[in-house]
């Protein structure tokens, strides 16, 4: 299905500088509707100043690229807003945030926005890195795996970005024990998304019982000089469903390039 519409968090605690470009591209690209979500405090009856800062860059932005958007208020406490917006996003295709940053109370509540969003909103999750200028279309994305019910869900997501790329690699780590990936692992795969018209080449990489998948997927990354990552969001247990996994925090943590998840 392609993304007709998609939701933008734009305030402080979404880092709005890192984001904001890059969205507004892929919105155009995707030729998409884009909503501008803003966070006003419990108690407030407008915007602070930074808020309408980061609206005004949203709607200058949005004309100045011709693409078709909205936006919205979210009056609640702080610590609701990750809600409000997980409710709104089930109504989209897709949400944009900043990554969240390492520390602080900024970088709390961006967390708990993140999770909010992958385990609740139903909807993919696509992350922009806080450093450097990510390309809106990808020369080269990659996609992580293991043939799991949440890597297929967030490749199913990831087409209609996929169908942006340039070339399409499906990473797939193996070792010497029997998995459910086959005798060619990738390849059933790679032949899906070559019937949706994707270049696709597959790349398996030996597991490394001494390297961290998170710094294998983010070291693949770097060498093929990929633009965009897709993968599975993963937690520890249905029990504490806002615990992220390992591999999950480990990519969010340090990534350099956009990062889709769905879960």
């Amino acid at each position: 299905m392609a993304i007709k519409d998609l939701i933008i968090s734009f305030d402080s605690l979404t880092a709005p500088d890192a984001q904001l470009p890059y969205a507004i591209e892929v919105t155009e690209a995707l030729g998409a509707h884009a909503i501008g979500v803003a966070h006003v405090p419990a108690g407030e009856t407008a915007p602070r100043a930074e808020t309408q800062r980061a609206m005004d860059r949203f709607a200058s932005a949005g004309d100045q690229r011709g693409i078709s958007w909205e936006t919205r208020l979210a009056t609640c406490a702080t610590g609701k807003f990750a809600e409000q917006l997980s409710v709104q996003a089930r109504h989209v295709d897709l949400s944009i945030i900043g990554q969240p940053y390492p520390e602080g109370a900024n970088g709390k509540h961006q967390t708990a926005l993140y999770e909010e969003l992958l385990f609740h909103s139903g909807r993919p999750v696509l992350v922009v890195p806080w450093a450097g200028h990510p390309k809106p279309t990808p020369r080269t994305a990659i996609v992580a795996w293991d043939a799991s019910s949440t890597a297929a869900r967030a490749l199913a997501d990831a087409v209609p970005l996929l169908s942006l790329a340039e070339k399409v690699i499906v990473l797939v780590a193996t070792d010497d024990k029997q998995s459910d990936l086959g005798t060619d692992p990738g390849i059933d795969i790679a032949h899906h998304l070559a019937r949706h018209d994707l270049n696709v080449e597959v790349r398996r990489i030996p597991l490394d019982s001494e390297t961290p998948t998170a710094d294998l997927l983010l070291s693949q990354s770097a060498v093929l000089g990929a633009d965009l990552m897709v993968m599975g969001g993963y937690h520890h247990s249905r029990m504490r469903e806002l615990l992220l996994g390992g591999v999950t925090r480990t990519v969010i943590k340090t990534m350099t390039v956009p990062v889709l998840m769905s879960h």
